[in-house]
């Protein structure tokens, strides 16, 4: 009677261990694609955009498909994050030639945080996500004053300015921060990571190792630039942003106020020119 009344699952027909193995190949070949795109970037002449927009979008692709594959459940996630993938993608390389493009990055949160329930938290599968107003707004001020503090003590030491060279061109680059950048962030580091540390360690220890890896996304950044006060205050900026992610993902059980947090210090990021 149990099974008659059991309401019909597709992916439970389906099984896990073959959209495992759907998920396994989908960052093989998007792996593949950021080589290919690398060597266009490299050999292409013209064609360097077109391959600077290949290996960014698949490589953000590869991220989120491993915060699912490593997250362990959340099966039925797997369509979004398929449609999330092919829209970074398509985004990055079509923004790679024109800024509208970047647009196109507004659709991969809504897919992920926004449309349906945070598969990362074992208790809350199936459920909206938790997060109030009061601790996205608390995100936003987190992310908001560590930028701050990042543009006075950038331009006070190293001379940086604050401007925006170009209104298109500030808000292309938000809007990669809002679509791929803090969303795949948020997704694998304190998403699939954290919180699967967090539920076999002590906070801290689950935090500092989540956000090592995060250090070592963005210092493996061909985007970075390569000086080494530059590299430091990455190092040091990162820390604190992505432990306070990791608080903010613990006391609110929602990805979505260290997601704001995230994009709100990467818009002030934007603003620093040499």
């Amino acid at each position: 009677m149990m099974l008659l009344s059991a309401a019909f699952d597709p992916w439970r027909r389906l099984g896990v261990e073959p959209l495992r193995r759907s998920a396994i190949g989908a960052i093989a070949i998007l792996m593949s694609l950021v080589a290919a795109g690398l060597l266009i970037q490299t050999h292409g002449g013209f064609l360097g955009a077109l391959g600077r927009g290949m290996a960014s979008g698949a490589g953000h692709g590869g991220l989120l498909f491993t915060g699912w594959l490593m997250a362990g459940h959340g099966a039925w996630l797997l369509g979004s994050v398929t449609t999330a993938s092919v829209v970074v993608f398509v985004a990055s390389v079509v923004s790679s030639f024109t800024p509208w493009g970047a647009l196109l990055y507004l659709l991969s949160p809504f897919l992920l945080f926004f449309k349906g329930a945070d598969p990362y938290a074992p208790e809350s599968v199936g459920q909206r996500m938790r997060a109030g107003i009061r601790h996205m707004a608390v995100g936003l001020a987190a992310g908001a004053f560590l930028g701050i503090h990042l543009l006075i003590s950038a331009s006070l030491t190293l001379g940086y300015a604050v401007r925006v060279l170009g209104l298109g061109q500030y808000l292309a680059a938000v809007a990669y921060d809002v679509g791929a950048n803090a969303l795949t962030a948020e997704w694998l580091f304190r998403g699939a990571l954290f919180a699967g540390w967090w539920q076999r360690l002590e906070f801290w220890p689950a935090a500092s190792l989540s956000t090592a890896l995060l250090m070592g996304r963005y210092l493996v950044d061909p985007a970075l630039p390569q000086a080494v006060e530059v590299r430091a205050g990455a190092v040091f900026y990162v820390a604190l942003l992505g432990l306070s992610a990791c608080a903010l993902r613990a006391w609110s059980g929602s990805l979505v106020p260290g997601y704001l947090a995230t994009v709100a210090f990467f818009a002030s990021y934007r603003m620093l020119a040499p």
